[in-house]
Order: C-alpha cells, then sequence, then structure tokens
C-alpha cells in the first residue's frame, strides 16, 4: 500500500508514522511533500514537488498541513488525481473555505473519495449501552489538556503525543474552539449517530478566555482561546462543551458523559494511552492504546480502506465534520466579529 502525505510536520512524526509502525504495516510504503518540511524519517520518502508525488501510484493521500491549508491543497489536488484522499481535521478553516468545499462536493463522484478525519469519531463504544435515544436526557462534551508552566510562571500547552513543552505559539484560528472542539464534537455526533440521532446541530458560547485567563475583545483576530463553553443541541439532545487547553496539571480528561432519565451515567474518559467507560462509576470497557493507532486501525488499514468497505458511509461523515466545523467558526466570528 502506496501512501502520500500532503504536508510533513508534527502529525506525520507523533502521530502517523509510529501509528502505522505499532500496527505492524510493513507493507506500507510512504511519501511525502512538503516545501518547507519540518521533519524527516527513513520511513517517509520527501519528494520535491506536488507534481512528483501524485505521478506516483499511490492508494490513498492524507493532506496534514497546516489548517489553513486544507482546502487549497485539497483543491489543487482534486484537480490532478482521482485518488482516494483523507483530510486531517478542520477539513477547512475559514467559512469561505467551507462554502468552496461543499459546492465542491455538491458532486457526488468526488464527495465518495474525500474523507474529512477526526480521530475522536472512532470513540462511540457508548452506543451499544443505549437502547433508545430517547433514553437520553443530555449529552456532555470535555476535553481539558494537561498543561505546564514556563519560566514566568505563565501556563503553556503541552504536546498532546509526547507530553513536552509545545513550542508552538498558538494564534487564531486555531483556539480551542475550532482546535479541539472539533474532537469532542465528533465523539459525540457520531455516538448519537449510532443511537439513531439526526444531524442537526445548534450551538452557542457562553465563555471564552485566552491563555492566560483574560477573555478575548471583539475585533481580537490574533490571541487564541485557551479555554471555552459551549451550549446547544445536537440531533434533539442538549449538551454542553467544556473545552480547555491548559487545565494544570491534574487535566488530561478527553471524553463524554451521556446522561441518561433515569439517572445514571454512562461516561467515556481518555487519560494518555488508556480509556474506560463505566455507567454509575462501574467500568463496562476498559481500552489501552493509542487513539490514532485504533482510528487508523479501523479506517484505513482494517484489511481495506473506508472507502473500499463503506463507500456510501464517505459523504455523510465528511458533511458531519463539514457541519461541525461551520458550528465552530461560525462561532468565532460571534466572539471576535465579522473577519
Amino acid at each position: 500500500m502506496q501512501i502520500g502525505f500532503i504536508g510533513v510536520g508534527s502529525v506525520i512524526e507523533t502521530a502517523y508514522l509510529p501509528a502505522i509502525k505499532r500496527l505492524s504495516r510493513h507493507d506500507v510504503v510512504c511519501y511525502g511533500f512538503d516545501p518547507a518540511p519540518r521533519y524527516r524519517s527513513d520511513a517517509i520518502t520527501l519528494l520535491p514537488s506536488l507534481t512528483q508525488l501524485l505521478a506516483l501510484p499511490l492508494d490513498l493521500v492524507f493532506i496534514t498541513t497546516s489548517s489553513l491549508q486544507h482546502w487549497p491543497m485539497l483543491k489543487q489536488f482534486l484537480q490532478q488525481s482521482s485518488v482516494p484522499i483523507v483530510v486531517e481535521k478542520p477539513v477547512a478553516a475559514t467559512l469561505q473555505q467551507l462554502d468552496e468545499l461543499a459546492s465542491l462536493l455538491c458532486e457526488p463522484a468526488i464527495a465518495a473519495r474525500v474523507l474529512a478525519l477526526d480521530h475522536w469519531m472512532v470513540r462511540t463504544d457508548a452506543a451499544r449501552f443505549i437502547d433508545r435515544l430517547e433514553d437520553i436526557d443530555r449529552i456532555e462534551g470535555f476535553l481539558l489538556e494537561p498543561s505546564g508552566f514556563n519560566a514566568a510562571g505563565e501556563p503553556i500547552a503541552l504536546n498532546f503525543a509526547t507530553g513536552e513543552p509545545d513550542t508552538r505559539e498558538l494564534r487564531h484560528p486555531d483556539g480551542v474552539i475550532v482546535d479541539i472542539g472539533t474532537h469532542v464534537l465528533a465523539m459525540m455526533r457520531e455516538t448519537l449517530m449510532q443511537v439513531g440521532a439526526g444531524e442537526a446541530l445548534e450551538l452557542e458560547l457562553l465563555l471564552a478566555k485566552d491563555r492566560l485567563g483574560n477573555g478575548i475583545l471583539p475585533g481580537d483576530v490574533t490571541t487564541a482561546e485557551g479555554q471555552a463553553l459551549l451550549r446547544g443541541e445536537m440531533g434533539g439532545i442538549p449538551c454542553v462543551l467544556q473545552l480547555n487547553k491548559y487545565a494544570g496539571p491534574a487535566g488530561g480528561q478527553k471524553g463524554i458523559n451521556i446522561v441518561l432519565k433515569d439517572g445514571r451515567v454512562i461516561a467515556v474518559d481518555r487519560r494518555g494511552v488508556d480509556e474506560t467507560l463505566s455507567i454509575d462509576d462501574e467500568v463496562k470497557l476498559d481500552i489501552s492504546g493509542p487513539l490514532y493507532d485504533r482510528c487508523l486501525g479501523e479506517i484505513i488499514f482494517a484489511g481495506k480502506t473506508l472507502f473500499e468497505q463503506a463507500p456510501e458511509a464517505i459523504p455523510a461523515l465528511t458533511r458531519r465534520r463539514i457541519q461541525e466545523v461551520r458550528a465552530l467558526l461560525t462561532l468565532q466570528q460571534t466572539l471576535r466579529g465579522e473577519h
């Protein structure tokens, strides 16, 4: 299996290549293109141009650039190749980009080969413990990332895969609303979809603060949100999302709580590489291992890719990821003003 990566950065180094290695996929050959690659490895052959990458007999291509470049690279790719393509989250980074993408995906042949990927969308085990959608009172999502401190005593983010201080200076639009809100929404919605929910999605922003705990001012299109609280409905079910990239040393909780009308709570929480599903604190499932391993193992390397296993599922999955990013980007516009 020959895979091409458009964009060779930290997600390749910390997630994709380690997952492929741990999955023991010795048959996978990786190629990549990046005009300014920040990472080099014997496990991936870098090519000097996108044209040379796409000239190879590839089975699948991933877009793993920075978020603002997802749509430009996807558009260019679709003009030059008919190979199936997987786009890392968020599938696009602005409302205008989403509009252009949605217009292009109206063509069924194109929609069938573009998968918007969020590795949290495989975390749907809670659905098997819910008999009916009507049994759910509400669903709560949370992603509380552990954080450290710099020399000035200010909170700093930690790399999601290594736990080391993240040296990037996060800027809008890569604050928590879109950067990690996409993960929580994908998990919540795919879980509810398995129980019979519709695709309706409505969100409002209750709170947003920067890394230092200050509010985001209207007109500020530079400062990234460090924490946010969202409320709304998905598929007719009330929902709350709590997002925090600077939850301190005690952080690390990543999952959902599904509160049933009979008072029971189905809780799914991942800390590090361990995930636990419990009902009223009684453990029902223990799942261990990096989440990218599970996502790539189920969607890309499960004997056949999802494009081969269930091609009819691709357009709907991508449509839901687009809906989620659109809802979150709209909240950013509401918070900061039109930009």
